[in-house]
């Protein structure tokens, strides 16, 4: 007798085991496939961003390239004396707002 119910537990056991393994197997999944959507989503972002990027660089390239075509390398300069590097036409005013830098 006692050598049937030891072979009658190892089913319920082994049956116990399979569902657990399973069941994790299961939640394994689960966690990869939320994970695979949340990866989508992000790359999705970057894809958007890399596209405004191009957006931008594009049009400067265009405006490059017009002024190349054009050789008025002179206008090219005065453009990047005053956007990038603050210079300003000697009857020009320019105005600043400190009021933001407190």
């Amino acid at each position: 007798m006692p050598n049937t119910k030891k072979a009658a537990k190892q089913p319920l056991m082994f049956r116990m085991l399979i569902g657990a393994a399973l069941a994790m197997f299961a939640v394994f999944c689960a966690v990869s496939i939320i994970s695979a959507q949340n990866s989508v989503v992000e790359k999705r972002k970057e894809l958007a961003e890399l596209e405004e990027n191009i957006e931008v660089l594009s049009a400067e390239n265009e405006e490059l390239a017009a002024l190349i075509a054009s050789d008025d390398i002179s206008r090219y300069m005065e453009k990047l004396a005053v956007e990038s590097g603050n210079y300003a036409y000697p009857d020009e005013r320019r105005y600043y707002d400190t009021s933001r830098d407190k």
